[in-house]
């Protein structure tokens, strides 16, 4: 089986109260928030008490889609919404509209059985547009057990045990990656981008077993928000990123949407050059996808010019100190002076010498002196140019 690549999860609030159940909150990284909406006509209580179980999650309400059908508004503070259907939806078309609004809005869906057959599967843009990862089949509601597996994926981590009795018999959609196949090797669990679907019924009745609450949750814990912390240990300059939320100058955090491809900016203060990034990227570029908890680190190293040049008036020429932070190179260059270039193997201070060209160097020979402007750069290992702008009067005797 194909890795799994991750997908992701948004919080929007709302603060509205759902028709049927408990008023929610938006939920904060760690404490998620799980909303049932069931079409079973029966509420799926011990489901809901396996889920509610686990540390990390704060709440799980049901809603009962029987009877209506929940708005964006009623489904966004949650943080993952399970469907799962027997009876029938009061209506599938609205109800595949709003899940797919959510959907694009960054949340993730859990489908169970029988949301993959085909007389009760939602409906409108979440089958027409191919959120599904199962393209609906029949039920042939056999006594199944856990099969093969992909062991490494985030969904199964803990889970040894699955059993049922009412269960769907799906095909792969296009574009899903699956996980793992029933005992009798037909597919069981499968995701498509923010939308993982379990082809077993976990209703209020005695018909499965085994550990789909923790399946349940390793599918916010795989596809829902994730942090994002840039450390600045000198404070040297500043990053920022985009998507917009990181704006900072030693350490700071931002949470998003699992999957969420984000780049860092890093701009050095003056007295220093920016020194590349580490961890989770390395180099003088940051582009990251956010498919777990990431930590980045911004180096910045120190550039100093001294303030005045040692003058040889007998050569004509000046010696300037720099000081840098860490390894790289300087480079000094100017219309009227000779380029320089030198390695720098580690922090310290290296001299260039400034040396007048052209008709700088003729007036210095006539008239026994030159003004010179010249640029020094310094560029540390794996970082981006800083640049300081002088000026040198050189004199000869």
């Amino acid at each position: 089986m194909r890795t799994l690549r991750s997908a992701s999860v948004a919080l929007l609030i709302a603060l509205l109260a759902l028709a049927f159940g408990t008023t929610s909150a938006s939920a904060s990284l760690g404490a998620y928030r799980i909303l049932i909406v069931h079409g079973n006509c029966e509420a799926p209580t011990e489901f809901q008490e396996q889920v509610a179980a686990f540390p990390d999650v704060a709440a799980v309400d049901i809603f009962d889609a029987c009877v209506a059908t929940p708005t964006l508004a009623q489904l966004t503070p949650y943080d993952m919404v399970v469907t799962m259907d027997n009876s029938g939806y009061e209506d599938p078309v609205a109800l595949g509209n709003v899940l797919a609004n959510y959907v694009d809005a960054g949340g993730v869906v859990f489908e169970y059985a029988y949301d993959s057959e085909e007389s009760l599967a939602p409906q409108g843009r979440f089958a027409e547009a191919g959120y599904m990862p199962f393209i609906p089949g029949t039920n042939p509601n056999d006594p199944l057990t856990l099969g093969e597996f992909d062991a490494s994926s985030p969904l199964m981590q803990g889970v040894t045990e699955l059993a049922t009795v009412d269960n769907t018999e799906a095909t792969l959609a296009p574009g899903a990656t699956l996980v793992a196949k029933w005992s009798d090797g037909r597919n069981l669990l499968a995701y498509k981008g923010r939308v993982i679907s379990a082809t077993a019924f976990v209703s209020n009745e005695t018909v499965w077993s085994g550990d789909f609450g923790r399946l349940t949750v390793n599918g916010i814990r795989f596809l829902g928000p994730h942090r994002l912390t840039v450390s600045n240990p000198s404070g040297g300059g500043t990053v920022t990123s985009n998507p917009a939320g990181i704006n900072c100058g030693v350490i700071c955090s931002v949470v998003l949407p699992s999957g969420t491809p984000v780049s860092l900016a890093a701009s050095a203060n003056p007295g220093f050059a920016f020194a590349g990034f580490s961890g989770a990227c390395t180099g003088p570029a940051c582009s990251l996808t956010l498919d777990a908890e990431k930590t980045v680190t911004a180096n910045f190293s120190s550039f100093k010019l001294a303030k005045k040049a040692a003058l040889n008036r007998k050569k004509g020429t000046a010696t300037l100190t720099v000081s840098v932070g860490g390894p790289g190179r300087l480079t000094l260059t100017g219309k009227k002076t000779k380029r320089q270039s030198k390695a720098v193997s580690a922090a310290g201070k290296v001299k260039l010498l400034v040396k007048a060209k052209g008709k700088a160097a003729t007036a210095l020979h006539n008239r026994g002196k030159a003004k010179v402007k010249f640029t020094v750069a310094y560029t540390p290992t794996g970082g981006s140019a800083a640049k300081v702008v002088k000026s040198v009067t050189l004199r000869q005797q």
